[in-house]
C-alpha cells in the first residue's frame, strides 16, 4: 500500500499549519492509498513521527513547518534502513531550505508547485549522532545572521546583517582549534567555523558559487583572525556574498572532518538553526541519502 504521513507543526504558517495540512491532504489524497495527519505538540515529536513512518513502511512523508521541523524529520529518517521519500512546505520564518529548492514562501503557492514525478536524492550531514540538512557551525555571529528576519532584510537590505553582526562583535570569542579532514588540516585560533552543504546560512549567502545538494562535499569556512579589523573585513564580505575570498578566511572542501578544541570552554554547535552536540565533533557527508520531492520551480 502506498501511504503518506503529513507531519505538521500547527503553529507554522502564522498558526494556520493545521488548515494547510488539511489542504495538502486533499491535494495529495488522489495519489496515495492512505494519508495520515500527525500534529506536533513539542520538541522531538516530528522526529518520533518520522521514525514511526520509517518503521511502518510509509512510502512518503510531507512536512509543514520551519527549518527546525524539517531538521527533526531528517533526524527521524536519516538513521533508518527504510527511508520514505520526503517533501515539505515552508512554514517558518527564514525557510532557508525552501529557498534552496526555489520554493515559494507562500504555502498555498507551494502546494500548487508540488510535483510528485520529480525526485532528487540529496546529501545530508552527520555530526556525532545528530543529522543536519545544510550547515553545522559555531561562533557568536551565527545568531546574528540566522536571526536576521526576512522583514529586516526587506526593510534594510544587506545592512540588516551588518547591524546584527556589529551588535554581536563585543561578545565574540576566539578558540584554539584542531581541524582534520580527508583533504586539509587546520590548527590555530579561530572565532567561527562553518561546515556547509550549501552556500547559505539563514538569509545570508557566503558566496556566489552555485552549490549542489548532490556533490557529496562540504564547504568548510574558518574565520581565522581574532582582530576587530579582520572581523569587520569578514563582515563586509559576508554581506556581499564573497566571504570565501577574504584573506582572513581558511576555506576548503572535504567529505569528512573532525573538530576539537584545546580550550576549557564548552563549545556547542548549531545544526540548521538548532542546538547540536558540543565539541569534539566528527562530521561527515552522507551522499544522496534522502530522496526529496522537487517542486516545479526548482532549477537543475
Amino acid at each position: 500500500m502506498k501511504n503518506l504521513m503529513i507531519i505538521v507543526n500547527p503553529t507554522s504558517g502564522d498558526n494556520q499549519g493545521a488548515s494547510y495540512a488539511q489542504q495538502l491532504k486533499e491535494n495529495l489524497a488522489p495519489h496515495f492509498d492512505q494519508v495520515e495527519l500527525m500534529e506536533t505538540e513539542g520538541d522531538g515529536d516530528a522526529t518520533d513521527f518520522a521514525r514511526q513512518a520509517c518503521e511502518e513502511g510509509y512510502d512518503s512523508v510531507y512536512v509543514i513547518g520551519g527549518d527546525g521541523t524539517i531538521n527533526e524529520v531528517v533526524n527521524g529518517i536519516a538513521e533508518q534502513d527504510h527511508r520514505p521519500k520526503m517533501g515539505f512546505l515552508p512554514g517558518g520564518t527564514n525557510n532557508t531550505y525552501a529557498r534552496l529548492f526555489n520554493m515559494s514562501n507562500d504555502i498555498e503557492e507551494s502546494i500548487e508547485q508540488i510535483n510528485l514525478e520529480e525526485i532528487r536524492a540529496v546529501d545530508i550531514g552527520k555530526c556525532n549522532d545528530t543529522y543536519f540538512s545544510y550547515y553545522a557551525c559555531f561562533g557568536e555571529m551565527i545568531d546574528a545572521t540566522t536571526s536576521t528576519s526576512s522583514e529586516e532584510k526587506e526593510r534594510l537590505g544587506t545592512l540588516a546583517y551588518a547591524k546584527n553582526i556589529v551588535k554581536a562583535l563585543p561578545n565574540d570569542q576566539v578558540h584554539e582549534l584542531q581541524i582534520k579532514s580527508d583533504t586539509e588540516s587546520f590548527e590555530g585560533k579561530a572565532s567561527h567555523v562553518f561546515v556547509l552543504l550549501t552556500n547559505q546560512v539563514g538569509n545570508l549567502r557566503f558566496s556566489k558559487k552555485k552549490v549542489s545538494l548532490q556533490d557529496g562535499e562540504f564547504d568548510v569556512v574558518i574565520v581565522t583572525d581574532e582582530g576587530l579589523g579582520a572581523k569587520l573585513s569578514a563582515l563586509k564580505d559576508m554581506v556581499f556574498g564573497q566571504l570565501n575570498e577574504n584573506e582572513n578566511i581558511t576555506a576548503f572542501t572535504c567529505r569528512e572532518l573532525s573538530i576539537t578544541c584545546s580550550d576549557k570552554e564548552d563549545i556547542q554547535l548549531d545544526l540548521d538553526g538548532d542546538m547540536g552536540p558540543k565539541l569534539p565533533a566528527q562530521i561527515k557527508v552522507l551522499p544522496q541519502h534522502i530522496q526529496f520531492y522537487v517542486p516545479e520551480a526548482m532549477e537543475d
